[in-house]
């Protein structure tokens, strides 16, 4: 936790002692039962005395309270303001510089949430230049570091932006996401704005590695929520590393170092599938960048292994691209295409034949670098619940370690435990289907894994040792 006593000792002397002087001049009274006044004010929606009595406590019994106490106090404040009409953004602002008085406040998560609804509800209010006035003053009190809500800092890039400080803007766009313990997330109207501001800066200062590392950890913080990806199946912030980053990075080294960290990522965003195949794109795109063939190959390797069942199609099409893009040519990206149609028995589906397709991937595991292995290991050893939904999610971290057989077994109890509803039972029988094709090499298992799915050994009719008969495709590998 924060403690920011000794910092600002000297910084808050004159107010606090102003603070001081004003509840000398009150009654003495049970701090206690001042707090328990005001809050039946709140409870009887008696909003005008709730606030007077908040505020009351906060300007004049603020070392009384505890640093929890007058969090509360301040947050009771924002919603009794909040119930005015018109909004009282006065007192909330007079409020937050009264709370700011105490010393040894930390980026709780109720302090979080008090801060997050006084902004948005003073932007709301159309007092945009007040609320960007609250961040600032807790950047102040902070001197510099974000805490808090990372969502609300977009009301102070935008401050920034309209007064034409890119590199400012970008700066903070790229502490926020390295903030520690936020409250809350980026949601898909937020994040957009702040990879705008990191794209901006590096304009102006020529930084893209911030750029970039910016923009990996606003992935970390975006929610991937309510998003509307366009006819390439990509989000609009991964549109905007694509057109705005991505282009600016010319050099192996500095490619290196955001696929990594990009990389690192995964793990803990494999619950939104869409999110973490977005994330090996953005590997993949790093290495193609700046020509690094082979490493690009393991991660588009990684990229078609790990793809969603919902997106394989526009995934073969894209790394069909990223293979004419590096060689300059279409002989590779035909190979592959033959390789997703046929798989490597070829066209008469049978094994050691003379038209038999070449893997086109590299067939040694490529070996992830330190910081990425770790990641992937604490994810793996994360507590995961017996649901269907956990499963896959636990699935997709093996099919992006290259462990397709874990990945099968995942699947499988992912199926034994979804309910009896379209949705769920296509997601996971979508992923099983790509995960047995890669371990059996035949895309027919496909077909034959769909109708024991459906039908069971049985079969069609329904009845046991008749012609239609079928057995489990997955049995060798499980």
């Amino acid at each position: 936790m924060m403690s920011t006593q000794p910092r600002f000792q000297m910084k808050i002397a004159a107010l606090a002692l102003g603070c001081c002087l004003a509840g000398a001049l009150l009654p003495a009274a049970n701090v206690a039962e001042e707090m328990a006044q005001t809050r039946a004010f709140t409870g009887a929606k008696q909003w005008a005395k709730g606030r007077d009595g908040y505020m009351k406590l906060l300007s004049s019994r603020l070392e009384e309270l505890t640093a929890e106490q007058a969090v509360g106090c301040y947050s009771s404040l924002v919603r009794a303001c909040k119930k005015m009409k018109p909004v009282d953004v006065d007192t909330m602002l007079r409020g937050l510089d009264a709370l700011l008085l105490k010393p040894d406040l930390s980026p709780s998560r109720t302090f979080g949430d008090a801060l997050n609804g006084a902004v948005w509800a003073i932007w709301v209010a159309g007092a945009q230049e007040q609320a960007a006035e609250v961040i600032g003053k807790l950047l102040a009190y902070t001197e510099g570091k974000p805490i808090g809500g990372p969502a609300m800092y977009v009301v102070m890039v935008s401050k920034l932006m309209k007064e034409g400080k890119a590199v400012e803007a970008a700066n903070l766009c790229y502490e926020v996401g390295r903030m520690e313990d936020p409250v809350g997330a980026l949601n898909s109207w937020s994040c957009p704005q702040f990879i705008k501001a990191l794209v901006a800066g590096a304009k102006v200062d020529g930084n893209w590695g911030r750029a970039a590392a910016g923009w990996a950890c606003a992935m970390d913080l975006w929610d991937a929520k309510d998003v509307k990806y366009d006819g390439r199946g990509n989000s609009p912030v991964f549109a905007a590393f694509r057109r705005g980053i991505l282009p600016h990075i010319k050099k192996a080294e500095a490619a290196e170092e955001i696929a990594q960290l990009v990389a690192q990522r995964i793990p803990a965003a494999v619950r939104n599938p869409l999110k973490s195949h977005e994330l090996q794109k953005a590997v993949v795109m790093a290495y193609v960048q700046v020509g690094q063939k082979e490493k690009a190959m393991a991660a588009i390797k990684t990229l078609y292994q790990a793809c969603p069942a919902n997106r394989f199609d526009m995934t073969v099409t894209e790394i069909a691209g990223m293979l004419k893009k590096m060689d300059g040519s279409i002989a590779r990206a035909n190979r592959f295409l033959d390789y997703v149609k046929f798989g490597t028995v070829g066209p008469d589906g049978k094994p050691g034949t003379e038209d038999d397709t070449v893997d086109p991937f590299p067939t040694v595991r490529a070996k992830m670098p330190p910081e990425v292995a770790n990641a992937y290991k604490e994810a793996i050893e994360d507590e995961w619940a017996d649901t269907w939904e956990d499963k896959r999610c636990l699935s997709a971290l093996y099919r992006y370690m290259d462990e397709p057989a874990e990945a099968l077994k995942c699947l499988a109890e992912a199926f034994a435990l979804a309910p009896m509803e379209p949705e769920p039972l296509q997601l996971v029988a979508g992923d099983m289907t790509n995960v047995l094709i890669q371990l059996s090499g035949n895309p027919a298992d496909g077909d034959k894994l769909g109708q024991f799915l459906k039908y069971g050994k049985e079969g069609r009719d329904g009845k046991a040792g008749t012609d239609d008969d079928l057995t489990d495709p997955r049995k060798p590998y499980l």
